[in-house]
Protein backbone atom coordinates (compact mmCIF):
# COMPACT_ATOMS: atom_id res chain seq x y z
CA UNK A 1 0.00 0.00 0.00
CA UNK A 2 1.01 3.70 0.09
CA UNK A 3 3.16 4.91 2.63
CA UNK A 4 2.12 7.24 6.06
CA UNK A 5 2.04 10.32 5.66
CA UNK A 6 4.41 12.83 7.93
CA UNK A 7 3.86 15.12 10.08
CA UNK A 8 3.66 19.10 9.58
CA UNK A 9 5.69 21.60 11.31
CA UNK A 10 6.01 25.41 11.07
CA UNK A 11 8.94 26.11 12.57
CA UNK A 12 10.15 28.14 9.58
CA UNK A 13 7.19 29.90 9.92
CA UNK A 14 5.23 27.93 6.97
CA UNK A 15 4.04 24.63 7.81
CA UNK A 16 6.24 21.46 5.95
CA UNK A 17 5.74 18.38 6.22
CA UNK A 18 8.66 16.06 7.24
CA UNK A 19 8.86 12.01 7.45
CA UNK A 20 6.61 10.61 4.81
CA UNK A 21 6.45 6.94 4.85
CA UNK A 22 7.54 4.80 1.98
CA UNK A 23 5.14 3.25 -0.68
CA UNK A 24 5.05 -0.59 -1.10
CA UNK A 25 6.41 -2.69 -3.59
CA UNK A 26 3.24 -3.61 -5.91
CA UNK A 27 3.79 -7.00 -7.61
CA UNK A 28 3.65 -7.73 -10.53
CA UNK A 29 3.50 -4.61 -11.86
CA UNK A 30 2.67 -0.97 -11.04
CA UNK A 31 3.87 1.58 -7.98
CA UNK A 32 2.01 2.64 -5.24
CA UNK A 33 2.50 6.75 -3.55
CA UNK A 34 5.08 7.47 -0.78
CA UNK A 35 3.59 9.54 1.94
CA UNK A 36 3.26 13.58 2.08
CA UNK A 37 6.42 14.43 3.55
CA UNK A 38 9.19 13.10 1.24
CA UNK A 39 8.00 9.54 1.07
CA UNK A 40 9.30 7.39 -2.24
CA UNK A 41 7.12 5.69 -4.35
CA UNK A 42 7.25 1.92 -4.05
CA UNK A 43 7.09 0.14 -7.16
CA UNK A 44 7.50 -3.64 -8.97
CA UNK A 45 10.78 -2.34 -9.98
CA UNK A 46 13.69 -0.03 -7.98
CA UNK A 47 11.86 1.59 -5.37
CA UNK A 48 12.05 5.36 -5.34
CA UNK A 49 14.45 7.27 -2.76
CA UNK A 50 13.15 9.39 0.08
CA UNK A 51 13.19 13.39 -0.16
CA UNK A 52 16.75 14.66 1.21
CA UNK A 53 16.27 17.53 3.73
CA UNK A 54 12.28 16.35 4.44
CA UNK A 55 13.57 12.93 5.61
CA UNK A 56 11.34 10.32 4.15
CA UNK A 57 11.67 6.84 3.83
CA UNK A 58 12.15 5.04 0.86
CA UNK A 59 10.11 3.30 -1.37
CA UNK A 60 9.82 -0.53 -1.57
CA UNK A 61 10.71 -2.77 -4.62
CA UNK A 62 9.41 -6.04 -6.12
CA UNK A 63 9.66 -9.17 -3.93
CA UNK A 64 12.05 -11.19 -6.16
CA UNK A 65 15.38 -9.37 -4.88
CA UNK A 66 16.13 -8.52 -8.43
CA UNK A 67 15.33 -5.03 -7.61
CA UNK A 68 16.75 -2.32 -5.06
CA UNK A 69 14.14 -0.74 -2.51
CA UNK A 70 14.54 3.03 -2.50
CA UNK A 71 16.93 4.39 0.13
CA UNK A 72 15.71 6.94 2.64
CA UNK A 73 15.92 10.74 2.30
CA UNK A 74 18.21 12.95 4.87
CA UNK A 75 17.08 14.76 7.51
CA UNK A 76 17.08 18.19 8.90
CA UNK A 77 17.95 20.02 11.67
CA UNK A 78 16.41 23.14 12.63
CA UNK A 79 17.16 25.45 15.57
CA UNK A 80 15.49 28.94 16.05
CA UNK A 81 16.66 31.62 18.19
CA UNK A 82 15.83 35.17 19.08
CA UNK A 83 17.02 37.34 16.39
CA UNK A 84 18.47 39.42 19.37
CA UNK A 85 19.93 36.19 20.80
CA UNK A 86 21.43 35.04 17.65
CA UNK A 87 25.47 35.28 17.63
CA UNK A 88 25.98 34.08 14.02
CA UNK A 89 28.48 31.51 14.48
CA UNK A 90 28.01 28.43 12.26
CA UNK A 91 29.66 26.11 10.95
CA UNK A 92 28.71 23.56 8.19
CA UNK A 93 26.28 25.24 5.75
CA UNK A 94 23.11 26.08 7.17
CA UNK A 95 20.39 28.13 5.68
CA UNK A 96 19.22 30.83 7.81
CA UNK A 97 16.04 33.25 7.82
CA UNK A 98 14.18 34.88 9.72
CA UNK A 99 10.47 34.64 11.14
CA UNK A 100 9.02 37.68 12.53
CA UNK A 101 11.49 38.36 15.84
CA UNK A 102 13.17 34.77 15.43
CA UNK A 103 16.33 33.30 13.54
CA UNK A 104 15.73 29.80 12.13
CA UNK A 105 18.76 27.77 11.07
CA UNK A 106 18.08 24.55 8.92
CA UNK A 107 21.10 22.08 8.71
CA UNK A 108 20.58 19.01 6.12
CA UNK A 109 24.79 18.01 6.80
CA UNK A 110 26.80 18.29 9.39
CA UNK A 111 27.06 22.11 11.31
CA UNK A 112 27.13 23.50 14.83
CA UNK A 113 25.67 26.37 16.21
CA UNK A 114 27.65 28.58 19.17
CA UNK A 115 25.26 30.76 21.14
Amino acid sequence: GGGGNGAANSITGASVTYAGGGGGSQFPSGSTSGGTGGGGNGSSGDGQAGTNGLGGGGGSSERNGSSAGGIGGNGVVFIRVATADYTGTTTGSPTVTTDGSDTIMKWTGDGTYTA
